[in-house]
């Protein structure tokens, strides 16, 4: 994924071989104490919100945080599909 250096960012991942309806959302803040994150799954067409996995508040660097939203976004699917 490509980061910019403008928050707060949106970024869209596919959920592997579960319902095309759906879809996972990273939305990275930019607050005064560093980054926050909310990790959610969405409806694919409405963008409403179907399920929030997680927020991460005051996280160092942006790209890092992206990376555990994704791995948090992944555990969380892997834990339901068990």
């Amino acid at each position: 994924m490509v980061m910019s250096n403008h928050f707060p960012q949106e970024h869209f991942l596919r959920l592997g071989h579960l319902d095309p309806h759906f879809k996972g959302r990273i939305i990275i803040y930019q607050g005064p104490g560093g980054y926050d994150l909310e990790i959610d799954i969405v409806q694919s067409e409405t963008g409403k919100i179907y399920n929030h996995v997680k927020s991460m508040y005051n996280q160092d660097d942006p790209r890092e945080a992206l990376d555990s939203a994704v791995q948090c976004l992944r555990d969380y699917l892997h834990s339901k599909k068990s």
